[in-house]
């Protein structure tokens, strides 16, 4: 009788022993519809719920849009006169007496000489600019305050604009889509207008 009490208790010991070392989750209740493969949130992989961008789209500037510097500050000199606008690539830089590839025309009015400028067709600015600031507050300044289509934009010593290029035009050539910041640094009275550009490629 000793010997079989001895084997009862050794045999209450295994169990014991034997549940104790048994993984917590085999003894939880299990959840319905979990599956071994389920994911916790912090487990899914980066950019899970990211909306992607149609082929041939703009890309949607924001604060964590990268700007690579083209060029600062280069000089160019505008002069037009009556029904003879003067445009400029902003890509180069360069001023150009057609429109073609240009970003930017300089008009002069020919009833009251005063000057103007256009912005091209698919190139959008803002005139709320000031010289020297950063293409991140160019790319607000244009979401928030745009220039309408075709409105003639006067032409001021001191005055900035901030402009985006044609973007499809940049796929089509093989460029990059930039964003560029103008300021006129000077008005002669002949109505010449210095600008100083300067230009950022924005990633596509």
């Amino acid at each position: 009788m000793l010997f079989a009490w001895r084997a009862i208790d050794q045999a209450k010991d295994a169990k014991s022993t034997a549940l104790g070392r048994q993984p917590t989750s085999d003894l939880s209740p299990a959840t319905p519809g979990a599956g071994a493969n389920t994911l916790i949130p912090s487990e899914l992989p980066s950019g899970a719920g990211d909306v992607s961008r149609s082929p041939g789209e703009v890309p949607v500037l924001t604060e964590q849009t990268v700007y690579e510097p083209k060029y600062e500050k280069q000089p160019l000199v505008l002069k037009a006169a009556c029904e003879r606008p003067m445009y400029a690539d902003l890509d180069e830089p360069r001023v150009k007496n057609d429109k073609a590839q240009a970003d930017i025309e300089l008009i002069v009015n020919c009833d009251t000489d005063l000057l103007n400028f256009g912005l091209m067709e698919k190139v959008e600015g803002s005139e709320e600019a000031r010289p020297n600031m950063t293409p991140k507050e160019c790319a607000d300044k244009i979401r928030s305050a745009l220039v309408g289509r075709e409105a003639p934009i006067p032409v001021r010593k001191g005055s900035a604009l901030c402009i985006t290029t044609n973007y499809d035009a940049a796929r089509a050539s093989g460029d990059q889509w930039r964003m560029i910041l103008m300021h006129v640094v000077g008005v002669a009275n002949d109505g010449a207008t210095t600008v100083e550009v300067s230009a950022w490629n924005i990633p596509d």
